[in-house]
């Protein structure tokens, strides 16, 4: 072996040790052996695999958890679940959540801590238009709200909170009706089970009830009619979990980073991913048209920006206590149940 040989091999060994080094930082971006040293993240979807998750698929299809040296399983709810007994109970390490649930969790004093947003849209109380009955949100009063967790209070506090908004100050909050279709807002409305759905994300529930054959459906946005706009999906542990796996979270919120500049900048590539996850081509018609329309709606959701502040929780929390659905007693600190330390 060559002088020059040997002083070549001495910098790449020596390169090779710094970049090891460097891995070990708290932001470090960089490869790791993924057999030998790859973290396990069980990860807890809120509900069943949708566009509202690409920035998780696409990290896993295009290698980029390998890359951050994380072992990411996504895990479907076979049913409703309380994330933070699945994460205390061992058999998940991280959950996708809204902020409404989590603020309500926090409120209850339950062991949750959020720490990166990455997906924002837009949406509120779906409707038919094509019906007529309602034209405007002052028009809902006294409707059948269709919601997951009726007869509970949060619906209707949704509800006359956008009917107030609209000017109407006398509706009685005992007059709407309730009806708990779940997350199935179409089907409870097109047979006439209820007249309005809320918790709707526009993304997905009007390009679904499109596709179902409501050709006007609508809907009333959160944050053009004095609703807190929580239409959003974010990452939460407990406090101890997070504070034990800090490194692989932010790693994790990195990866999702990543993941996010290839849905916008090569939104065909991140389709393929997402087509092939979700096994389009064996779905019937209506729903591979489900799939197209909701994954077209979907891709501008996904913000760069995985941060929060503490003045939206804190606004949040308010419209929650002067709506009475947590106790009014209940004194939270926003430092308690959201953390940015690994989302900027």
């Amino acid at each position: 072996m060559t002088a020059l040989m040997r002083t070549s091999v001495a910098i790449l060994a020596l390169a090779h040790s710094t970049e090891a080094k460097e891995c070990t930082d708290f932001n470090a971006i960089c490869a790791t052996d993924y057999q030998s040293q790859a973290t396990k993240i069980r990860l807890g979807l809120e509900w069943f695999t949708n566009p509202d998750h690409l920035p998780l698929i696409v990290a896993k299809e295009h290698g980029i958890f390998q890359d951050f040296g994380l072992d990411v399983e996504l895990v479907e709810p076979s049913d409703h679940w309380e994330a933070e007994e699945e994460i205390l109970a061992g058999r998940l390490d991280v959950a996708v959540t809204e902020p409404l649930h989590l603020a309500q969790d926090a409120a209850k004093g339950k062991p949750v801590l959020g720490f990166s947003r990455f997906l924002h849209t837009d949406g509120g109380v779906l409707y038919d238009a094509g019906r007529g009955d309602i034209q405007r949100p002052a028009d809902m009063c006294g409707k059948t709200i269709s919601y997951p967790g009726s007869p509970g209070k949060g619906g209707p506090a949704i509800v006359n909170t956008m009917v107030k908004a609209d000017g109407k100050l006398d509706c009685d909050l005992e007059s709407y009706g309730k009806y708990n279709g779940g997350f199935f807002h179409t089907d409870a409305l097109q047979p006439g089970k209820a007249d309005v759905a809320t918790l709707v994300f526009w993304n997905f529930e009007i390009p679904e009830a499109i596709a179902k054959g409501m050709t006007n459906a609508s809907f009333f946005s959160l944050k053009e009619w004095g609703v807190p706009d929580f239409c959003q999906l974010v990452l939460m542990t407990t406090p101890k979990h997070f504070e034990t796996m800090k490194p692989s979270l932010r790693k994790l919120v990195l990866a999702m980073r990543r993941a996010t500049g290839i849905i916008h900048q090569r939104p065909d590539l991140a389709r393929e991913y997402y087509y092939q996850y979700v096994n389009k081509q064996s779905a019937e018609e209506t729903q591979q048209n489900i799939i197209d329309a909701t994954f077209n709606a979907t891709i501008p959701a996904f913000p760069n920006d995985n941060s929060m502040s503490k003045e939206y929780y804190d606004h949040l929390m308010t419209w929650l206590i002067e709506t009475d659905q947590v106790d009014a007693a209940a004194t939270v600190d926003v430092s308690s149940y959201w953390t940015n330390h690994v989302s900027l």
